[in-house]
């Protein structure tokens, strides 16, 4: 069943909108362009109008794919924690089966395809929020807060796909906030 383009929204928004979707729920090798150009009400031909490759097409949709809002304001290690429990809202708000930019890096073997520049892309700009947050909280060392924050965040969001459950991001989140005061606090003491 075709998905009607909005108004208002430029036709490649629509096609990758629609491949977002698609390769979320199915997979990014089990859906093929004659499927996102049927879904989407299009040609093919438009499709790659569009866009040159499906690769180019896959790294399009997985820059629009559902991501979670980290908070924009308040204390530096506040927002750090609310990085974790804005992840255990979207958790429960709706039908989540694993982060789409690991699934799309264990998907896409190839080092060099356009979307697994895409997950790199989107893992350093968490990263350097977190480094960014972490200094400015007084980490002792907010590089590797920054790293153990990233692997946490990533871990929880790999442990409720396959559990099924908040439980892991809940786990993540009184972990991030152990880190960050263990690591403030030998800022602190150092002092």
């Amino acid at each position: 069943m075709a998905v009607r383009k909005p108004q208002g929204i430029p036709l490649a928004e629509h096609i990758a909108a629609v491949a977002a979707g698609l390769f979320y729920r199915e997979g990014i090798h089990l859906v093929g362009v004659d499927r996102i150009a049927a879904e989407a009400g299009i040609t093919k031909r438009t499709l790659y109008h569009h866009f040159r490759s499906k690769d180019e097409l896959v790294a399009a949709a997985l820059r629009r794919a559902p991501k979670i809002a980290f908070p924009r304001e308040g204390d530096p290690a506040d927002r750090i924690a609310g990085a974790f429990r804005a992840m255990v809202d979207f958790l429960r708000r709706g039908a989540y089966r694993g982060c789409p930019y690991i699934i799309a890096a264990a998907e896409l073997a190839d080092p060099h395809h356009p979307g697994r520049a895409v997950v790199r892309e989107l893992g350093a700009k968490r990263r350097a929020w977190f480094h960014a947050r972490a200094a400015e909280a007084g980490a002792r060392d907010p590089d590797l807060l920054a790293e153990q924050l990233e692997v946490l965040f990533d871990g929880a969001l790999a442990g409720a796909s396959k559990r099924g459950e908040t439980v892991p991001a809940e786990a993540a989140l009184a972990a991030a906030e152990a880190l960050l005061a263990a690591s403030c606090a030998r800022m602190a003491a150092a002092s």
